[in-house]
């Protein structure tokens, strides 16, 4: 590998908790078996007999892919992104289709990331008429880094051409690490790309008009899944919670977005008075407006930690009728502004 790449570390999270979830490894486990890789050898890596519908861990993830890339050689890696389609991502593949232009998608894949794995993270920046998508391989120490690498790439591409029923070519990819020959120009060919090697960041870097792709089959009435997705997140960091506050919780993710969450309307969602409902979270000790801001506050943090949205749309997906509201909230919550927070997230990688 080449000398800038970090010295071996564990992927983030610790490795008892990273997961992938289960479509996404099964478009693995079917490309492997595709290459001739027996089902009880790759049971044997994944620790059950199949993928089943349960999170893989980010370590047996990573065991099937090396042990197909021994198999078939080094195009596997993209190879495998070649046989993603929205549906690998899950219910997140879902909300792609939902958006109305390439730019809108990929923003959601940024927004939604760490629900599909804990492999790496993406960033996303526009200057002028460019625009650079980067990946960070959070587990740039295993042996079968760089076709993981090269999977994320192909999928990204495989995914939006099929988005918008067009080639996406003549752009530039950049790899961290290096690769054989005859790899190098398999995938220069078969993306049709620009690809360089043994660069600083594992980045593609392609003209800004590709974002006001349309996509045709567009549904935009599936947006309210975004809703439910905030509210499958919550759900799955507070597993205890429940009675009224987890139904107060769940109306007030399913109406952030829509502007201001007030009480009225979540009592009304849950056939209450408003007097009625203060009365039951009084006597569960909680009152609306804590809620409101821990809600508001939890969301925040993952999108802000988690994804390249901007500050502003953050704001306005939680409520916020400007930016400025939005930063004074989120200063009192955490000490810090959004930016500040943001910033302090990503320094350590």
């Amino acid at each position: 590998m080449p000398s800038h790449l970090p010295a071996p570390t564990p992927c983030i999270p610790a490795a008892s908790r990273a997961r992938v979830v289960a479509p996404y490894a099964h478009t693995l486990w079917d490309a492997a078996r595709s290459a001739g890789l027996e089902p009880a050898q790759l049971a044997s890596l994944l620790g059950r007999p199949a993928i089943g519908e349960d999170d893989v861990s980010v370590a047996a993830y990573l065991a099937m892919l090396q042990a197909a890339r021994d198999r078939v050689g080094p195009r596997f890696g993209w190879m495998l992104g070649q046989q993603v389609k929205p549906t690998t991502y899950g219910v997140n593949g879902i909300l792609l289709l939902a958006c109305p232009t390439l730019g809108d998608a990929l923003q959601q894949v940024l927004r939604f990331e760490s629900l599909v794995h804990d492999l790496g993270r993406s960033t996303f920046t526009q200057s002028g008429d460019e625009v650079v998508y980067a990946w960070r391989n959070d587990c740039a120490w295993h042996a079968a880094a760089g076709a993981l690498t090269e999977s994320v790439f192909s999928g990204i591409q495989t995914c939006a051409q099929w988005l918008v029923g067009r080639t996406l070519s003549d752009f530039e990819i950049e790899f961290m690490h290096q690769a054989d020959v005859p790899t190098v120009a398999h995938i220069a060919r078969v993306s049709g790309a620009r690809v360089r090697w043994s660069a600083a960041a594992n980045r593609a870097i392609f003209p800004a008009s590709v974002l006001a792709w349309p996509i045709p089959q567009a549904n935009t009435a599936l947006m309210p899944l975004l809703q439910r997705h905030a509210d499958a997140l919550l759900q799955a960091r507070h597993p205890r919670e429940g009675g009224i506050v987890a139904q107060v919780r769940h109306c007030i993710s399913g109406r952030l977005g829509q502007g201001a969450v007030k009480l009225a309307d979540v009592a009304s969602d849950l056939h209450l008075s408003t007097r009625t409902l203060q009365r039951r979270l009084l006597a569960a000790g909680m009152a609306y407006q804590t809620l409101l801001d821990a809600t508001r506050h939890e969301l925040a943090r993952h999108y802000l930690g988690s994804s390249a949205m901007p500050i502003a749309e953050v704001g306005l997906l939680l409520g916020f009728q400007d930016t400025p509201a939005f930063h004074h909230a989120f200063k009192s919550w955490q000490g810090q502004g959004p930016g500040q927070y943001r910033s302090g997230r990503r320094a350590p990688a």
